[in-house]
């Protein structure tokens, strides 16, 4: 294992499972196994969805 570079003495506790990359629970304190890069990007396609979805309920556009 090796340490976290954000926090010298931690080693990396876990495994995102997304994307693979490892990280210390004191950097991503994430109860789901993921990693924040890959939290934002389901974040930001949710919302897109949520737009999309927003727009055909609205205005019946597909």
């Amino acid at each position: 294992m090796t340490c976290c570079d954000n926090h010298p003495g931690h080693i990396h506790q876990k495994t995102c499972r997304i994307c693979k990359s490892e990280f210390c629970h004191d950097c991503h304190p994430s109860f789901l196994g993921i990693c924040d890069k890959c939290g934002y990007k389901i974040l930001i396609g949710l919302v897109v969805v949520m737009v999309v979805m927003s727009y055909v309920a609205w205005f019946g556009v597909l």
